[in-house]
């Protein structure tokens, strides 16, 4: 690793434009991380049948985070740490809370319920109804319920968390959790400190922005900041999107190589 550094990003609304799933805006700085041999690890709530074609597009590392940390899937030959719960497991435990709560569950969706929620395509959709550990659901009921439904799922030591659009079920793990995993093992043969730089633009991806050495939060797509948190290193980009993925990646750069001089 020439240049002591490891890039993990978030995806939608993030290094991918909310609505268009566009990075047009991120390819010059996509190009300069491949010269300067950066590692970039793709770290989102999406499924490895989604990921692996968009990492093997973007040239990033063979390294991903699925799930949003449930699982780190070191290559395309099948090598994987799942850090979460099953999704069998998961989909027990949800049947039994329908008696009493109102939602649904990708499981409950199927395939055209997901495409017309999420706007993919069917083929999209399917790959992200290819899940090892978390099952993402849309709340139908009463907003003040959520927190009863949450302390439901904590006595089977699952946890619920707010994604983009969705709230997601998973064990004990976090993007945080799945970063740190997949830091330790790609640092472990290096002779010097390695930064750890995390995007991020929503809720779900805080423990990944709080755990790394220089956090970054980019803008939702309507400007608004829904990241609250203290870090000594954090930057609020510019731009909501890829636009201020790319500006906030600039920036550290930029910084990074001066300081080398």
């Amino acid at each position: 690793m020439p240049v002591p550094m490891i890039v993990f990003t978030d995806l939608d609304g993030c290094l991918l434009n909310h609505g268009d799933y566009s990075y047009q805006p991120a390819l010059p700085v996509l190009d300069r991380l491949q010269k300067l041999q950066i590692p970039l690890v793709l770290c989102s709530s999406k499924t490895e049948a989604e990921m692996r074609p968009l990492a093997e597009e973007l040239e990033a590392s063979p390294t991903i985070i699925c799930e949003n940390g449930g699982v780190v899937c070191w290559d395309a030959a099948g090598d994987r740490t799942v850090l979460g719960a099953d999704r069998e497991r998961i989909l027990d435990v949800l049947s039994d809370c329908k008696q009493r709560y109102q939602f649904s569950s990708f499981r409950d969706l199927d395939i055209e319920g997901i495409v017309r929620a999420t706007g993919l395509s069917i083929e999209r959709a399917k790959l992200a109804a290819q899940r090892y550990c978390t099952e993402p659901l849309l709340w139908e009921d009463d907003d003040a319920r959520i927190e009863s439904f949450r302390e439901e799922l904590q006595k089977h030591q699952l946890q619920l968390t707010r994604g983009g659009r969705f709230w997601h079920v998973a064990g004990q793990t976090d993007k945080g959790r799945g970063a740190a995993t997949a830091y330790q093992r790609m640092t472990e043969k290096c002779d010097q400190s390695v930064t750890s730089v995390a995007l991020g633009d929503s809720p779900i991806d805080q423990p990944m922005l709080e755990w790394a050495n220089i956090a970054i939060v980019v803008p939702a797509p309507e400007g608004t900041i829904r990241l609250d948190f203290e870090h000594p290193h954090k930057i609020i980009a510019a731009f909501p999107g890829s636009k201020g993925w790319a500006e906030a990646m600039t920036r550290v750069l930029d910084n990074m190589l001066s300081n080398e001089k």
